[in-house]
């Protein structure tokens, strides 16, 4: 079973934003981290399902700290942020 790295954001009126960094256009959301980490793994079957395939190799929890520019453009403040594996089940 594969895992995406994804990160978990709160917006301003406390919803939660999954992203998935190395699947562009693939994010969920949910009322809490538990809802969210559902619908990030349905969301990542539905683009598995639109798409025919998903990047691979997922990449590594070591790169976020290298990912300032995609960080900044996604609006993203890394000490307010969650990161997580989020399996890719078949």
């Amino acid at each position: 079973m594969k895992h995406y790295v994804a990160i978990f954001v709160e917006d301003e009126i406390g919803e939660w934003r999954a992203i998935f960094p190395d699947v562009p256009g693939c994010e969920a959301r949910g009322f809490c981290v538990d809802d969210v980490m559902f619908s990030a793994t349905s969301a990542l079957h539905c683009y598995l399902e639109q798409n025919g395939s998903l990047p691979s190799p997922p990449m590594d929890m070591a790169d976020i700290p290298c990912m300032e520019k995609w960080l900044a453009e996604n609006q993203i403040d890394p000490s307010k942020a969650v990161v997580s594996m989020v399996p890719l089940h078949a």
